[in-house]
């Protein structure tokens, strides 16, 4: 897949604006808060319409209007030649070709894979950080788990209206845990799977990534909480309610769970080194790449906000040598393309307030 042109309306700082972005190698460059990361979070939202800086969807849309649109030209491995475009109010919705497509439908369709320094989360921060993310990627690449995953949070809000209602009768519950029990044994499972997978290639690419320092480090991810099946579940709701009764919340579950990245058998949260948490994250975004690739066969577009010039010479070839040549990258930074063997020919794009000169 590649992005050949994106037009903006009302979108973050840009009332209006058309970019040129049909190379392999798109480098757009200009001073800090000119708009170079609200160009690149547009073309992210391809992936499943929504951002990869907020949650936020009101922040996305320029101050003093109701609604942005982004249109987005396409050239696809399924679609051929095609415009997408998302507008975002209240709401979000995506059209193909002018046909209005479900959320459901959409997401996976058109990876874009957003890197940036602030994934460095993905290891330090919040359960809720490595959650949404994890989500994000499996839902992109295996439907059942998306499924899964919206009938088990649409049970989790009705569960907890109860509880906040103090509600004691077993009878109310029963339909909604039970729904909750089959769609967390999905989750769970697929977590499982996925980040399995994930830890897999992750090691490889970790090992291209870190071999100037003689690292060669497995790297695995596991789920904090283990349920074996529907039922084991639904004994834990049950056993659960008293004192998520007295919490008014829903203490347990896919929604609470948490994910340890471990590299070379330690806890990289709090034993790797700074160069190796990069190195992890990265490697875990790189392997991303690859099993989207694979699953879906399409290759995803590569939106790198501003990591490149974070990383060393020998990380940098490294880094290369793991993304297939065809694979168009979209990179942002403060200072002009480099003169790098392995990506000639950067097309450049200068930003400044919102204005992208080419």
């Amino acid at each position: 897949m590649k992005i050949k042109f994106v037009r903006l309306q009302n979108f973050r700082n840009a009332g209006f604006a058309e970019v040129a972005l049909g190379a392999d190698s798109v480098w757009i460059y200009g001073n800090n808060a000119q708009g170079k990361t609200n160009l690149l979070e547009s073309l992210s939202m391809l992936a499943a319409l929504r951002s990869f800086r907020t949650p936020n969807m009101g922040a996305l849309i320029k101050h003093g209007e109701k609604s942005a649109a982004i249109l987005a030209g396409i050239e696809h491995e399924n679609y051929g030649e095609c415009e997408v475009r998302m507008d975002i109010s209240d709401k979000r919705t995506a059209f193909i070709g002018g046909n209005e497509i479900k959320f459901s439908d959409f997401i996976g369709k058109f990876p874009a894979l957003a890197m940036s320094s602030e994934d460095l989360r993905i290891l330090r921060g919040a359960p809720e950080i490595r959650r949404k993310d994890t989500d994000m990627f499996i839902s992109q690449v295996d439907a059942e788990y998306l499924a899964a995953l919206r009938r088990y949070y649409a049970g989790l809000a009705h569960r907890n209206a109860l509880l906040r209602q103090n509600c004691g009768d077993e009878s109310f519950y029963a339909p909604f845990e039970s729904e909750m029990a089959s769609a967390a044994h999905v989750i769970y499972q697929k977590r499982d799977e996925w980040l399995g997978k994930i830890g897999k290639l992750a090691t490889q690419k970790y090992e291209i990534l870190a071999r100037e320092n003689g690292e060669s480090s497995q790297m695995r991810l596991k789920c904090s909480c283990q349920i074996e099946s529907a039922e084991d579940f639904s004994k834990l709701m049950r056993d659960d309610r008293p004192a998520d009764i007295e919490r008014r919340t829903t203490r347990h579950g896919p929604h609470r769970d948490d994910f340890s990245v471990n590299v070379g058998g330690k806890d990289a949260k709090l034993y790797a080194s700074e160069g190796q948490q990069r190195s992890a994250v990265l490697a875990l975004k790189l392997a991303q790449f690859e099993l989207i690739k694979l699953s879906l066969g399409i290759e995803p577009v590569i939106l790198c906000d501003d990591i490149l010039g974070e990383l060393d010479p020998h990380r940098r070839t490294a880094f290369w040598e793991c993304i297939d040549t065809n694979a168009q990258v979209i990179a942002t930074s403060t200072t002009p393309a480099p003169s790098d063997a392995l990506r000639s020919n950067w097309k450049t794009v200068e930003v400044s307030n919102g204005n992208f000169l080419q």
